[in-house]
């Protein structure tokens, strides 16, 4: 049972959209589906992947209420959507919609430092953190560098150190490896015990023997597959996973046990 742990998708009216202006700033990495749910699950059968975790980006405090019925409509055996809250929703926002989404056995809220101009380790961002903490959800952060924001250090992966010694209850996911192109200093993240980190878009930028140096820095109960498809090919990726030279039971591990743990499923 393959697991990705980090897809996106957008309502379909407004997907073709979507992808096309955010292709506009995602270089060579070109969008491999339409942006909808029905190209994800086309994705993922192609792929032989059982579920996705879709992570959705509230880029204005209006949309935080109309992403979580978003995350109701398409919610299934085969896909686990994710809220985002933006900085500026008040606390009272905040919390009725994390509740709501406890309630729903919503698992995550995605963030993403540079959409959504805040900074990780931003002191303002900790009645946030604490009100996810509080529902028990985790947070998924876009850590490291971003393609469409050249120089951008609010998701640098120091901060992370920084929220995870503030925050030790709080789980909080990093994305492609602790961080996309910082991954000199990724390593500092590995064995943080509230820290996972997943995949996605790091496999594309190195050969498997530096992947594989880079993964072994991470504990192994805490490193999850992601393709953040649609801006790379799931079957790809996952073939490339398959073929790396770990043991079977890290691959397990990678594949669909961690993120089982996280997303509260039966072992």
């Amino acid at each position: 049972m393959f697991i990705d742990f980090h897809t996106h998708i957008f309502p379909d009216k407004i997907a073709k959209q979507a992808v096309e202006k955010l292709a506009e700033e995602s270089g060579e990495y070109q969008p491999k589906t339409d942006g909808t749910l029905k190209g994800l699950l086309a994705s993922m059968d192609k792929a032989g992947i059982a579920l996705s975790v879709v992570a959705n980006i509230a880029t204005r405090p209006a949309q935080a209420q109309p992403i979580l019925e978003f995350c109701k409509h398409i919610r299934s055996e085969r896909v686990h959507p994710l809220i985002s809250l933006h900085p500026d929703n008040s606390r009272d926002e905040s919390e009725s919609l994390l509740s709501r989404a406890a309630g729903l056995g919503i698992r995550g809220v995605k963030l993403h430092p540079m959409y959504q101009n805040f900074t990780i380790d931003d002191r303002t961002m900790f009645p946030l953190y604490q009100s996810i903490e509080h529902f028990g959800l985790f947070v998924i952060f876009h850590t490291g560098l971003d393609i469409a924001f050249p120089g951008n250090l609010q998701a640098d992966v120091e901060r992370i150190k920084v929220l995870s010694q503030e925050f030790p209850g709080l789980v909080i996911v990093t994305t492609h490896v602790g961080g996309w192109r910082q991954w000199d200093r990724a390593g500092a993240l590995g064995m943080l015990p509230n820290v996972y980190t997943e995949t996605s878009m790091t496999l594309t930028e190195m050969d498997d023997r530096d992947f594989v140096k880079l993964l072994s820095q991470f504990d192994e109960d805490r490193v999850l597959f992601g393709s953040d498809s649609p801006w790379t090919d799931q079957k790809e990726m996952l073939e490339r996973t398959l073929r790396l030279d770990i043991s079977d039971s890290r691959k397990e591990k990678l594949l669909h046990k961690n993120a089982g743990v996280l997303l509260g499923m039966p072992a």
